[in-house]
């Protein structure tokens, strides 16, 4: 079996910063967002795949590919929507049923083999998940449990369409009244278990606290630490990082190839640092997302707050998060969404919520 990945929305919940970065292509914690998918369905036995991108997302998606040693074409969105997505990604696919899958999920291997699992199972031509949801309802495809058949509906439920689908290799116009009209042809499961859907700035840094939780320290032999740094729980350091004179890494904290955290500095509460980011002196990150070859300046403070790649964050920069509107949060808190190659001038204080 294929599996079409969808990975070619504009991004609208994450503007500006989607102006110039596909959101599949964000790393967390040394990962895209899409290679969580990739590797998910690659666990559940699909070696075969179809990415339908942009322009802006194609060349980082064709090189994943390669470095996650699958099969796959990557394909520019030429239609519309949603819809014309899927269309453009099926007529690249053979076969009788095909995988559908948004490439900005978040979720465990194991998702992704309970969707195959189900299939196999049930011998189901279409296969549903669906996740319960708390927060931004409105936000998701929804559907409804009717005996042992479900409904896709606008609202009136909180069981969200959970973004990976198997169905049949057919014509369609709308995907969603599509899969309502196959009703009594689906099989659908509810997962509960690590699943987040990236579409705000807040998912992005709720899911880097749902894939650090529970993680045990792990410290690369290739890391470069000073003898006065300390290193907390939960605390994952890669290869070739660098962690300077007195610096601490509370954690849980993800610490990438190649970055640096400057003297003093402290990174703690859910902060992924990523590949060559560099942190300078007497700064504190918490609850934030620094992305490849980002640099923030010596005392900074930034909370709640995702730094694009290769942006530049002057000296004495201070992000404020609270009080902020979030659609998505468990918490009001926000700092700043700075898009990739910006530049933040020495001494700025960013009002909460600020995107830039």
């Amino acid at each position: 079996m294929q599996a079409v990945i969808l990975a070619g929305g504009k991004g609208e919940g994450l503007l500006p910063y989607t102006e110039k970065s596909q959101k599949e292509t964000i790393s967390l914690l040394g990962k895209f967002v899409i290679s969580y998918s990739i590797q998910g369905l690659k666990k559940a036995g699909i070696n075969d795949f179809v990415v339908v991108t942009s322009e802006k997302g194609k060349k980082k998606i064709e090189e994943e590919l390669k470095r996650l040693d699958v099969s796959g074409e990557v394909v520019i969105q030429k239609k519309e929507g949603i819809n014309g997505a899927i269309k453009d990604g099926l007529e690249r696919v053979n076969g009788n049923n095909v995988v559908i899958s948004f490439g900005d999920i978040i979720a465990s291997e194991e998702f992704y083999i309970s969707l195959i699992n189900t299939y196999l199972t049930t011998g189901a031509d279409y296969v549903i998940p669906l996740v319960p949801v708390s927060e931004g309802v409105s936000t998701y495809g929804l559907a409804k449990i009717q005996g042992d058949k479900i409904e896709i509906v606008n609202s009136g439920s909180t069981l969200a369409l959970a973004g990976a689908y198997i169905i049949k290799n057919e014509p369609f116009d709308d995907f969603l009244e599509y899969l309502n009209s196959r009703k009594e042809r689906l099989k659908y499961f509810i997962w509960s278990e690590t699943w987040i859907d990236i579409g705000y700035p807040e998912d992005l840094i709720n899911a880097v606290e749902l894939l650090l939780k529970d993680k045990r320290n792990i410290i690369s032999e290739n890391a470069e630490i000073s003898k006065t740094a300390i290193m907390g729980k939960g605390v994952i350091v890669d290869d070739n990082a660098i962690i300077d004179d007195y610096a601490i890494i509370k954690g849980p904290a993800y610490i990438g190839k190649e970055a640096y955290i400057g003297n003093y500095s402290l990174v703690r509460d859910y902060s992924s640092i990523e590949r060559g980011a560099k942190i300078g002196a007497y700064c504190e990150v918490a609850h934030s997302i620094i992305e490849p070859e980002a640099e923030v300046g010596s005392k900074s403070y930034l909370t709640y707050t995702i730094v694009g790649e290769k942006a530049k964050i002057g000296a004495s920069v201070i992000t404020s998060s609270y009080p902020a509107r979030v659609i998505r949060g468990k918490v009001n808190k926000l700092g700043a969404l700075i898009s990739p190659e910006v530049q933040i001038q020495h001494g700025e204080i960013l009002k909460p919520g600020s995107k830039i």
